[in-house]
């Protein structure tokens, strides 16, 4: 059953054939080839991974996403991170970074992120003397920020699969997306004192209070959702929808940049992502469901742990059992993330999640891990995988914004991916950077 689940799934990936697709036919097929009726599974399976209480938030984040994208959100944000730094060395880039770390802590969508502040930064980075091809991987390195501080789509699914608290996951992606975000803004600020960048006039007072003041809304949602969910005021489920009421308010009320015209494009649109993100979450718990049958994930974490007892033995003679235990922990940890940012290069994390977080998950167990800490391990590592070729979704969408070659932006992702691996090994092995703000939500 192992060899037709797999072997029907690598096949009809290779032949270019949707994820969704792929998840689901395979599955299906393992399924007859054992003899188990595969509609009333495949119909359970459906019905429990949509009925799960927290991917509510899932469409209520993306409408609130599109009603501030629409409403005029970005320039607000980027004319904030423009007065709090755009007068410094490299100014132009750091606040391309600020930006996006501010815009995905409203729009959680990594892909969102990349197009709202790319449109606008790009060309002004260009302007500023930095090469087109350096302000295109910078913004597809940022956007990437969109994916880890709340409210993150990833980690709604991460969550869905793996049914652990949201709000956790949440609160665990924030210092990550700050530490990412801070590397990149101190490897635009090198870069621009290396290649003596102009500096932009600094604004007065005045301009710095009129920004602020404009993009006070817009900074607005992402405190209500931060403060709302640390301060147990309301689950992440339930900030979605203030979020989107808030959203609703701000575009119409205040900024007045939407209209009911717009309305209904956008709930079309929300409606569109929605559905796909559904059917691709039952796909993938099918396909999960098979693989339990198959006993996958324990013969995946027994293979793992025992290669990498095979390979230690010489040492487990000269170490007493504790601190064996700590260098083969360290040893899987390092295997584990090679892996991912492997699997990372060929699917987008979305895709990736549902596939490798049930066979996964047994090994942080083994490993006496807390799960929400291993949960930022898996999802950070895809991450990056979106700004390696050859699948890189925000490489892409940076490129496409940018309309340049992807030959000529991947020298300068290869200049920003040691910053953003480097801060990953530092996640992994301190896990307080996770858990800090985690364990203040029981």
């Amino acid at each position: 059953m192992t060899l037709i689940l797999f072997g029907i799934f690598i096949l009809l990936l290779l032949l270019d054939v949707p994820v969704v697709f792929c998840l689901m036919v395979s599955s299906l097929a393992a399924l007859v080839y054992a003899g188990v009726n595969p509609v009333m599974v495949g119909l359970e399976m459906s019905r429990s991974m949509a009925s799960f209480y927290p991917f509510v938030a899932v469409p209520f984040f993306m409408l609130a996403g599109e009603l501030m994208a629409q409403g005029g959100l970005s320039n607000k944000i980027i004319d904030f991170a423009r007065a709090l730094i755009g007068h410094k060395r490299g100014g132009m880039a750091m606040a391309t970074t600020l930006s996006c770390m501010i815009f995905g802590a409203v729009s959680g969508a990594s892909s969102a992120t990349t197009a709202a502040i790319g449109t606008v930064m790009i060309p002004a980075m260009k302007k500023s003397k930095f090469p087109a091809g350096y302000a295109t991987a910078l913004v597809a390195c940022s956007g990437t920020t969109g994916a880890m501080i709340p409210p993150s789509m990833v980690l709604i699914i991460y969550g869905v699969i793996a049914n652990l608290s949201i709000e956790r996951l949440f609160m665990a992606g924030v210092i990550p997306g700050i530490l990412i975000g801070t590397g990149l803004i101190g490897v635009s600020y090198l870069f621009a004192v290396k290649h003596n960048l102009p500096i932009a006039p600094k604004l007065g007072l005045k301009g710095i209070l009129k920004s602020v003041l404009s993009s006070f809304f817009a900074i607005g949602l992402m405190a209500i959702i931060f403060v709302g969910i640390l301060g147990g005021i309301f689950t992440a489920t339930e900030a979605a929808a203030v979020a989107v009421v808030y959203a609703f308010i701000v575009g119409f009320l205040i900024y007045r940049k939407l209209h009911f015209r717009d309305l209904g494009p956008i709930l079309v649109n929300v409606a569109k992502n929605t559905a796909a993100l559904s059917f691709l979450i039952c796909s993938a718990g099918l396909f999960s469901w098979v693989l339990t049958l198959g006993y996958i994930p324990q013969i995946l974490t027994n293979s793992i742990l025992s290669g990498s007892e095979f390979v230690l033995f010489p040492l487990q003679g000269l170490l007493n059992p504790a601190l064996f235990f700590l260098v083969k922990k360290i040893c899987i940890l390092l295997v584990l993330n090679c892996m991912l940012l492997v699997v990372g290069m060929f699917v987008d994390a979305g895709p990736a999640l549902l596939i490798v977080v049930p066979v996964l998950l047994p090994i942080a167990g083994e490993l006496h891990m807390d799960p929400i800490h291993f949960a930022l391990i898996v999802v950070i590592n895809l991450v990056i995988g979106l700004i390696t070729p050859p699948v890189g979704t925000t490489l892409f969408v940076a490129s496409g914004v940018a309309d340049i070659r992807i030959t000529e932006v991947v020298p300068y992702v290869l200049k920003m991916f040691p910053v953003m691996v480097f801060v990953q090994l530092l996640i992994t092995f301190i896990p307080p950077l996770t858990l800090f703000l985690a364990n203040f939500i029981k």
